[in-house]
């Protein structure tokens, strides 16, 4: 009736390569599933064992609606670099009678997002690939998927900040893939 799902990690310092750097961190996630509704929430904190020994924490939901081709996601994170939340939505044009045929592989994506700079300065943000200001942005794209776990993406968007506006144009391939690690026969 409820699956639950967690990890914990703790990472090291590495400073040897610059592709390879980290911090010392330990944190941890936990989702509870309930496939009825085919709902998922849950939580994830982080905290920095170096420096300014910061926290970040976040809230997650996803839910895909049984009556509805429509997925749902959410996210919230806070940390002392800022706070943000994003939403998007799909709907998988399968369902429409007359495109049934023709567009059963495509999907229709929507979302908005919008972030706060915390307590960091300009330089500070840029240094980790975040904006200089509290930026919001709304994007639209299409998903088609050639076959289970592979899709091609296209979108565009609009970002407002103090900064300056942007249109935001992205294309792309994703390839979900998922390696089973055994079966666990109920007792």
């Amino acid at each position: 009736k409820v699956n639950l799902n967690y990890a914990v990690y703790v990472s090291a310092v590495s400073t040897g390569h610059s592709n390879l750097e980290s911090d010392r961190n330990v944190g941890g996630r936990l989702g509870i599933f309930l496939p009825g509704p085919g709902l998922e929430v849950g939580g994830s904190w982080q905290k920095l064992l170096q420096d300014e020994r910061s926290e970040a924490f976040g809230f997650h939901f996803a839910w895909q609606l049984r009556r509805f081709p429509v997925n749902l996601h959410g996210e919230y994170a806070r940390s002392n670099q800022g706070s943000g939340y994003w939403v998007d939505a799909a709907y998988r044009l399968s369902q429409v009678p007359f495109w049934q045929k023709a567009m059963r592989r495509l999907e229709v994506a929507g979302r908005a997002e919008q972030f706060f700079r915390g307590q960091i300065s300009a330089d500070q943000a840029e240094a980790l690939d975040l904006p200089g200001a509290n930026t919001r942005e709304g994007e639209f794209g299409l998903n088609y998927y050639l076959q289970d776990g592979l899709k091609v993406v296209a979108s565009y968007g609009r970002q407002f900040s103090p900064d300056g506006n942007a249109s935001l144009w992205t294309t792309g391939i994703a390839y979900r893939f998922a390696i089973p690690l055994g079966r666990v026969s109920a007792p």
